[in-house]
């Protein structure tokens, strides 16, 4: 059985992500995905759009052929 995996430099939210509480946010991507812990990472709406803040990745999770992450929002480069 193979387990696909991407490595990725960067998140795209598509608007999928959910507050959880402050800062934190949760998201649940399709595929597994290899994200940096504990690492600022650009954020971004849309694939190849300009980021629109950072996010350090809390915790990783691989489940069903999905990744879900916790992570906190610590520079937002504008109003959404």
């Amino acid at each position: 059985m193979q387990m696909p995996m991407t490595m990725q430099s960067n998140l795209v939210t598509t608007g999928k992500e959910k507050r959880v509480e402050g800062n934190m946010f949760e998201i649940s991507l399709e595929g597994y995905k290899l994200f940096i812990l504990d690492h600022p990472v650009p954020v971004q709406k849309k694939e190849n759009s300009s980021p629109v803040g950072k996010a350090v990745i809390k915790e990783v999770t691989w489940k069903a052929e999905s990744t879900f992450l916790l992570y906190e929002l610590i520079d937002l480069h504008g109003v959404n």
